[in-house]
């Protein structure tokens, strides 16, 4: 069963629902270590005090704020947590808004909204309230010491929960405010909206792998079992063509693309996976 990682009450007006948070999606890859190659043993970055010229332990160490070089604001536990927003225990709703206007730049991290026993009549009544309005809810949540901005929308039979960049998290390309629409011609138009019909399909996030993961695991198996192949090396290979027209009529001409991965050897050669 998944691990919660936030509970609360979730504010919609005035009525109050008991909330916990459930991790939405997660990084899955093979964790690799690193060795001090001389002689191959293991490295280590303990919390260390250059001015004590020692190791030092969790509960020696305080939070500060920098203000200059070499001089610190020290803040205690206690001050800190004297400013923590109500939004650590607390999520209020203070918009609605309709989905398309919410930039997908926008979106972070993903988690299940889920209600506990007390609260299902109240997070019911919201879900079909978004769902029926086409909206998503916009409300505040403190998790691990940082006020985020949160996005809820209706999914399946209930609720998720999207982490928000902050505006001044968001990166402005100001390229895009000087570049200038070139003419195009309408055989040109014609035959790129047909390549994209022909790629059109329902999105099937089940048909993508991890290519390089498990390349990187028959690798590491190879080298742990002689009797296991190593991975083909991988070659990118552009697609140069003289001109739009040309590309576009051999994108038109081929026949359906498939994806496809080479698949990491099953048994005890394979790699252990780590869960980030």
């Amino acid at each position: 069963m998944a691990t919660k990682v936030w509970k609360g009450h979730l504010n919609f007006g005035l009525v109050s629902i008991p909330v916990y948070l459930n991790t939405g999606a997660r990084d899955e890859h093979t964790a690799l270590c690193q060795l001090h190659q001389p002689c191959g043993s293991r490295t280590k970055k303990p919390d260390f005090c250059p001015a004590c010229n020692r190791n030092i332990t969790r509960d020696e160490i305080v939070k500060a704020y920098e203000k200059g070089e070499d001089s610190y604001v020290v803040l205690t536990k206690e001050e800190l947590d004297g400013i923590a927003p109500a939004s650590e225990k607390i999520m209020d709703i203070t918009e609605c808004v309709p989905r398309e206007t919410v930039d997908e730049i926008y979106l972070a991290e993903s988690y299940y909204l889920l209600p506990e026993d007390a609260g299902k009549r109240g997070y019911f009544l919201l879900a079909n309230a978004l769902r029926d309005t086409e909206k998503v809810a916009i409300a505040q949540l403190t998790k691990n010491s940082r006020e985020h901005v949160v996005l809820i929308r209706p999914s399946g039979k209930g609720l998720m929960l999207h982490f928000l960049y902050y505006a001044t998290e968001v990166n402005r390309v100001p390229e895009f405010d000087y570049l200038n629409e070139v003419p195009l011609e309408k055989s040109l138009v014609k035959m790129a909206e047909q390549l994209v019909d022909s790629l059109s399909t329902e999105f099937d996030p089940e048909i993508f792998e991890n290519g390089y993961d498990m390349r990187l695991n028959q690798l590491i198996a190879s080298k742990l079992d002689k009797a296991v192949k190593a991975p083909t090396p991988v070659t990118a290979k552009a697609n140069v063509l003289p001109d739009l027209t040309a590309a576009l009529q051999a994108s038109l001409a081929r026949p359906g693309r498939k994806i496809s991965f080479e698949k990491p050897p099953v048994g005890k050669s394979k790699a252990k996976r780590k869960v980030a």
